[in-house]
């Protein structure tokens, strides 16, 4: 009788503590962030600007952002928007899709 009582003691305790923690637990808070296709609300500035910022840009990855910053660190200062497209991987497409991001 004893243990039967100390069997429904822990069966109700976890019981409960799955119903206090599955109220609090939310699983979307720890879903992976996809890349938002929303407009953005800041310029990225072309000479100051970190490989993370631009990485941001849409149609820009990480790869193509170490090499604007690279590009930047070996060739100089961008002197304008239009200067971007020296770096390559950035056609006229990619730059009328960034440009409205771009500062400088």
């Amino acid at each position: 009788m004893k243990k039967l009582a100390i069997f429904i003691f822990v069966f109700f305790f976890f019981i409960s503590l799955g119903i206090y923690f599955s109220k609090d637990y939310k699983y979307r808070d720890y879903a992976i962030e996809k890349k938002s296709d929303e407009r953005k609300s800041y310029r990225v500035n072309l000479n100051l600007g970190e490989w993370e910022d631009f990485d941001t840009l849409p149609g820009i990855g990480p790869q193509l952002a170490k090499e604007i910053v690279n590009d930047r660190n070996v060739n100089g200062r961008f002197t304008s928007k239009e200067d971007i497209k020296r770096v390559k991987g950035i056609g006229q497409k990619k730059y009328d899709l960034i440009s409205e991001y771009l500062g400088s």
